[in-house]
């Protein structure tokens, strides 16, 4: 999970499994879509306040992750009071936050959110402008310098304090197999840098080259990453 060694460990597949276990689970994902926008944040933002989580916290389940990382988002914020939380469930006097969200903002998320729910926008629209108002698609003011095909290298450093390079892809070849574009680069976003939108590349390594003589034969991973993790190879 997260690309990171130490969360490594066997993918556990539940047969017939539910969308939701618990209705608890369908009420945090529901507050993410509200959330965010109201925050003005976005999802990297939230995996920021995953990856900063207590190990037994990020390991416990999915949603409870999720959970964690918006009440930290809300604190921070000052919505919430440290602590304010887990006051109020045990039954205990709390303070308060110091900051409120006015009615109009809330109506305004509220609605917007509602019309994006049932969607019948033309094609064009949903496929080109939504994204860049609403997602981290963004306009690319630099040319690429990869293109389908290209041997590439990832970088052999992580950058901090968070990343969207996997660790086990860390120093491994591959090749360029797809340019999905430029995007907002959440390596700068998520702790308030600004940085140009960045080309973003599907890259497929060997298994071999990632897991040595214990990988599956003949199995090819692909992965998802930014222009500045690769090197010409």
């Amino acid at each position: 999970m997260g690309g990171r060694a130490e969360f490594f460990g066997p993918i556990v597949r539940e047969q017939d499994e539910p969308v939701f276990h618990q209705p608890w689970e369908g009420r945090v994902f529901g507050i993410a879509f509200f959330l965010l926008p109201l925050l003005g944040r976005n999802l990297d933002v939230g995996r920021f306040a995953m990856q900063k989580l207590p190990r037994d916290v990020y390991l416990s389940s999915y949603y409870r992750r999720w959970l964690g990382a918006f009440e930290n988002l809300l604190v921070e914020a000052e919505y919430l009071a440290p602590g304010e939380v887990d006051a109020r469930i045990a039954g205990r006097s709390a303070g308060t936050g110091r900051r409120r969200v006015s009615r109009a903002r809330l109506a305004a998320t509220a609605a917007g959110l509602h019309s994006l729910s049932r969607p019948t926008y033309p094609r064009w629209l949903a496929g080109q402008v939504l994204p860049r108002l609403l997602g981290t698609s963004r306009p690319a003011l630099r040319r690429r310098r990869f293109a389908p095909g290209d041997r590439v290298r990832v970088r052999s450093t992580i950058a901090a304090p968070f990343t969207r390079q996997p660790a086990y892809v860390t120093g491994k070849p591959g090749v360029v197999v797809a340019h999905l574009g430029a995007t907002v680069f959440p390596d700068a976003v998520v702790v308030g840098k600004r940085a140009w939108p960045q080309h973003l590349y599907t890259v497929a390594f060997q298994a071999a080259d990632l897991w040595g003589d214990d990988a599956e034969p003949g199995t090819e991973v692909r992965v998802d990453l930014y222009e500045s993790y690769l090197e010409g190879a």
